[in-house]
């Protein structure tokens, strides 16, 4: 029973982010495709501002799916209307990249967008040319909120 003066939301156990999606080895471990789509998304995420940064990990924890689906859906659809004066081509990879939490073929068109982008545009992520993927991550380690980090022993063994 939960003390008086606390609320039921702070009672419950917090997710981490390897249980946010249903990508997961039979160990119960992250898958290793996953861990790294992940990573490379908080990656991406870091190099946002502050106030947008907050929200957009706000809005992938599982809690929020009821505002990301709708939301994810609109942006691909604003995406897909690119042609119009108001919308614009950016929507689509970023409802593509909400939808990822929920769908598989979602998720794995987010992956090879993010392969993409660290092959060919390493510094969108914020890799310096001296550094390796694994560098910039630990770099960035500190502006991830602790339920969004993804440890090297929590991915599975390949």
């Amino acid at each position: 029973m939960p003390e008086a003066g606390s609320t039921f939301a702070s009672t419950l156990p917090v997710p981490h982010i390897c249980t946010m999606t249903d990508a997961q080895t039979i160990a119960g471990t992250a898958h290793p495709t996953e861990f790294l789509r992940q990573r490379r998304m908080a990656l991406l995420l870091v190099r946002l501002p502050d106030t947008t940064r907050g929200w957009l990990f706000w809005l992938r924890e599982p809690g929020q799916k009821w505002l990301r689906l709708p939301a994810g859906t609109l942006l691909v659809m604003g995406g897909l209307l690119s042609f119009l004066p108001v919308l614009g081509l950016w929507m689509l990879p970023l409802g593509i990249a909400l939808l990822a939490e929920d769908f598989t073929l979602c998720r794995k068109a987010c992956a090879h967008m993010l392969d993409w982008t660290i092959r060919r545009k390493p510094h969108w992520l914020g890799i310096k040319p001296d550094e390796t993927e694994e560098d910039a991550y630990l770099r960035i380690l500190p502006h991830i909120p602790p339920r969004h980090r993804m440890n090297r022993g929590e991915q599975a063994d390949t």
